[in-house]
């Protein structure tokens, strides 16, 4: 009942948003996914450095929703259950039916916190899902009698993960290290480990083998450069890491996941302190795969190098697993240090969902583009006649999904287009072809802030000219078009 109790409680801290604008990662990956099944090739004429996974997901999520963007939030609701479950199980398991109940009551509030952007479909929550899945079906292995095609689902799992976002590992190498550690300290069990090991390999190298095999066929050398290679030139904690983000990041993840934190190096060394007492005789305690999560999706966020607000969601689960363990060990003050674990992050959520619903998302990620987009849209849908398409200059890919719009050139974000292959050649070409070309030009940033050598500037001023103003954004359209529009005085809307 505690389970089912958590994931209601993750259903309601989210609902709010459910009539919100999507954010431009979920507007993003929703167009290209959009493009790529209307006939686009991946990482040629839509790009994003995610696998594939994530595209399949949102192609088969907008099939099944009949192509509503909106809809896109009640995916996130759902993995967000999956989150909360997969954990309570997972503990649960490891470290009995107290700890369990605590951790996915945590893990109910603190992962759907909306300063934390937990309502959106991100692939944080979407990987961190499906990886804290596979921790739970790993650890179930043992109980099973078929343990092997448990640790084989677990390794899909993770592979899933992977696919989603290329730091979902942290749930398979909590797993690894575990199973390492069996082999290293039971001699007897050494054999019943290793196969467990094979099947849980397997597993994995079976999704990322169907990556690599897509990658192939569709262009090795492109499906490289961009789930591998461009994340490590352009941003990541091994180039371009911003950790000025890092320091503006982190006071709303102090607010959400501190008290949590705190509990969690208590549960930690409470397990620490098991592990000593225990005699090598067996397998490895199961209890180091908690603080191997930690570590791992610890390693996992700083990999990514951005440290935008959904990063922290990577260690929202192994944070509240291991405060589920702290808060058992504390029988007589359990339930105070529940409330006080949850109320900063309930009070900042009912701050963030006491705003007006036109500035909700600024409250909630300080996204101030996403009432815009929706307006932007709009204008668009009215405004166009057939085959007529928009360009956002040079980023805000909401306006591409709330648009029903496939982008007409790859890059969706900013730094893509600044840092992306041959992008700013690219968008020259683009903004200058009078056929392929877009018609209508939504200037979200200086055309300087796209391309320094002023080249997109110059074409701006003098192939197009300004026809309305959305909310902040200056709408231009193409001189020599002939559309009914051309007529229509420029003006706010």
């Amino acid at each position: 009942m505690i389970f089912a109790g958590a994931a209601v409680v993750s259903v309601l801290m989210r609902l709010r948003m459910l009539w919100s604008p999507v954010s431009v990662d979920e507007g993003g990956y929703l167009a290209i996914a959009r493009g790529w099944a209307h006939g686009k090739v991946l990482y040629r004429d839509v790009f994003v450095d995610r696998p594939q996974g994530l595209l399949v997901l949102f192609r088969v999520w907008d099939w099944m929703s009949g192509g509503s963007t909106g809809s896109i939030r009640i995916m996130a609701m759902l993995f967000g259950v999956l989150l909360v479950l997969s954990t309570g199980i997972a503990v649960r398991e490891l470290a009995g039916d107290v700890a369990a109940r605590f951790a996915a009551i945590i893990c109910a509030v603190v992962s759907a916190a909306p300063v934390l952007e937990g309502y959106a479909a991100n692939t944080e929550l979407l990987s961190g899902a499906v990886s804290a899945a596979g921790i739970a079906v790993g650890v179930l292995a043992l109980s099973k009698r078929r343990p092997l095609v448990w640790f084989f689902a677990s390794g899909l799992l993770a592979g899933i993960a992977l696919s989603l976002k290329q730091t979902g590992f942290d749930g398979v190498l909590a797993l690894l290290v575990w199973l390492t550690l069996g082999m290293l300290l039971c001699a007897a069990q050494r054999r019943t480990v290793l196969q467990a090991v094979a099947a849980l390999v397997a597993g994995l190298m079976t999704i990322l083998g169907a990556l690599m095999l897509h990658g192939a066929l569709t262009g090795w050398s492109r499906w490289w450069a961009a789930v591998i290679g461009y994340r490590l030139k352009t941003q990541s904690a091994f180039a371009g890491a911003d950790w000025r983000n890092l320091a503006a990041t982190a006071p709303y993840a102090a607010v959400v996941l501190g008290t949590s934190a705190f509990l969690a190096v208590l549960g930690a060394g409470t397990l620490t302190r098991d592990w000593r007492g225990r005699a090598a005789a067996s397998l490895t305690p199961q209890s180091v795969v908690l603080v191997s999560w930690f570590v791992s999706a610890t390693m996992a966020f700083l990999i990514g190098g951005g440290f935008w607000r959904h990063y922290w969601l990577l260690l929202a689960a192994p944070i509240s697993a291991l405060a589920g363990v702290g808060l058992a060990q504390l029988p007589r003050v359990r339930c105070p240090m529940l409330v006080a674990t949850l109320l900063p992050c309930l009070a900042i959520t009912m701050w963030v969902y006491a705003g007006d619903q036109a500035h909700i998302n600024v409250r909630a990620a300080g996204d101030h583009h996403a009432a815009v987009d929706e307006l932007v849209a709009r204008w668009f849908e009215v405004h166009r006649q057939p085959g007529q398409n928009m360009y956002v200059l040079c980023a805000s890919a909401g306006v591409y999904a709330d648009a029903h719009q496939d982008p007409g050139y790859p890059y969706l974000w900013v730094i893509e287009v600044r840092r992306g292959l041959d992008a700013q050649n690219r968008l020259v070409g683009y903004l200058g072809d009078p056929v392929r070309g877009p018609h209508f030009i939504a200037e979200y940033q200086r055309p300087s802030t796209c391309d320094t050598s002023g080249r997109v500037g110059r074409i701006l001023r003098r192939s197009y000219r300004p026809v309305a103003v959305v909310g902040h954004v200056t709408v231009f359209e193409r001189k020599n078009d002939v559309a009914a529009t051309r007529t229509r005085p420029a003006g706010l809307l």
